[in-house]
């Protein structure tokens, strides 16, 4: 357990230097989007004078990007809620295991989803028919979606062992 300070004080500083300050930039880009259209075709790096239809579709593609994000730092955020009960030494509480759910399917989720629209954007905006079979990120963050889950049940048959060795005298 010496360690858990240590990892606690990591994801607290990713916390406080990254995902704190991207929520209210995300917003920001979010909202502004709508306002300059050019955004969109610069960061997406496709011609500036864009047909509505594909205007439209690159908004959506881009607020799809956002809530996916939004989605990453929520889990993060239940990570940090997660090691905050460890500290508490509640490793078995019920937070903690429906954490570990929740977490790992918006990573399957958030993974899946991101292939999807990489692939869209690639086929859409890129004009390329390209499919990754290799080891991307995206199948990096199902596998660790996964992991969770996995975790999730064994806390939870953990605890109900636990609960069982109490009873017992």
């Amino acid at each position: 357990m010496k360690k858990l300070p240590i990892l606690k004080s990591l994801v607290d500083f990713i916390w406080i230097i990254t995902c704190i300050p991207l929520i209210p930039i995300i917003l920001f880009f979010a909202v502004y989007i709508f306002i300059e259209p050019s955004l969109i075709s610069d960061s997406l790096e496709m011609s500036s004078n864009l047909s509505e239809g594909l205007l439209n579709g690159a908004r959506v593609f881009v607020l799809l990007f956002f809530v996916m994000a939004y989605a990453l730092i929520y889990a993060f955020y239940l990570f940090r809620k997660t090691l905050r009960s460890f500290q508490k030494r509640q490793p078995f509480a019920l937070t903690v295991i429906k954490n570990f759910e929740t977490i790992g399917r918006i990573l399957i989720i958030s993974g899946i989803s991101m292939s999807v629209l990489f692939f869209v954007y690639r086929l859409v905006f890129a004009n390329k028919f390209e499919i990754s079979l290799g080891v991307t990120p995206y199948l990096a963050c199902v596998c660790l979606g996964l992991f969770f889950l996995v975790l999730s049940e064994l806390f939870r048959v953990a605890k109900s062992t636990k609960e069982e060795n109490e009873l017992t005298i």
